[in-house]
C-alpha cells in the first residue's frame, strides 16, 4: 500500500521440509480457498495480504510473494519459532515478512486460531470512521514496531484497520475470520455507497 515492498526483514531459518499432516492438509485446503474468496472481493495484488492458523505444532502461513487468490499447497510453511530477527520454519519458501506480527498475536490472544490479513481499499480509504474496528496509526510492513502495534490492538477487538497499509481479521476458525473481513466491507461498501449517492444530489 504506502510502502514499496522490498522483501522481508528478517532471517529465515530453514528447519526441515514441511511435510502436513493429514489434519494440516485440510487446513492449508481451507487457508487456499479463503484465498480464492478474497479475491473475488476484490483483493488480487500480489502483495494483498497474508493468511495463517496455528496449530499443535506452530503456525501454517502463506509464503512471502505468493499471490493469496492463487496460492498452491507448497505455498505454505510451518512457522515454529521466533527469536528476534530470526524466524524459525518448516518448508523451503520464506515466510510472509508479516510473520512476526502473527507470531505476536497468538501470543496475545490464546482464543485466536486464524489471523487473515488483506489490503481492502474500502475499508483502508474511507474517511468515515465506524465503531467495531480498531483503528491505529501506519508502521512500516513486516517491522518489529508494526507487529507490537497489531499485538496491543488484538487485545482490544478481532478487526484492525492500519492506516494505507491493510485489514487485519482475527478468529477461533478460518470461516469466522472470512466472515468478519466479509461483514466489514460490505458496511464498508454501503456507505461509500450512500457518501456517492450524497455527493450527486448535493451536486443537483
Amino acid at each position: 500500500m504506502g510502502e514499496k515492498y522490498i522483501g522481508t526483514k528478517f532471517k529465515t531459518i530453514y528447519l526441515d521440509d514441511f511435510r502436513p499432516n493429514k489434519t494440516e492438509k485440510i487446513i492449508i485446503k481451507q487457508l487456499i480457498k479463503i484465498g480464492k474468496d478474497l479475491g473475488k472481493l476484490g483483493f488480487k495484488d500480489k502483495n494483498g495480504g497474508n493468511f495463517s492458523f496455528k496449530t499443535k505444532r506452530g503456525i501454517i502461513i502463506k509464503t512471502t510473494g505468493s499471490y493469496p487468490h492463487q496460492l498452491k499447497p507448497d505455498d505454505f510453511v510451518l512457522l515454529t519459532k521466533i527469536s528476534g530477527d530470526k524466524v524459525f520454519v518448516y518448508g523451503k519458501c520464506e515466510p510472509s515478512s508479516e510473520a512476526r506480527l502473527h507470531f505476536k498475536i497468538y501470543n496475545t490472544r490464546e482464543d485466536v486460531k486464524c489471523v487473515l490479513h488483506s489490503h481492502d481499499n474500502l475499508a483502508i480509504n474511507l474517511k468515515e470512521k465506524i465503531k467495531g474496528p480498531i483503528y491505529i496509526k501506519e508502521y512500516p510492513y513486516g517491522s518489529l514496531e508494526s507487529a507490537r502495534a497489531i499485538k496491543r490492538a488484538a487485545s482490544k477487538g478481532d478487526y484492525i484497520i492500519m492506516k494505507n497499509h491493510g485489514v487485519f481479521a482475527l478468529g477461533k476458525s478460518i470461516k469466522a475470520t472470512f466472515n468478519l473481513i466479509y461483514k466489514y466491507h460490505e458496511k464498508f461498501k454501503t456507505i461509500k455507497n450512500k457518501t456517492s449517492r450524497d455527493s450527486k444530489i448535493r451536486k443537483k
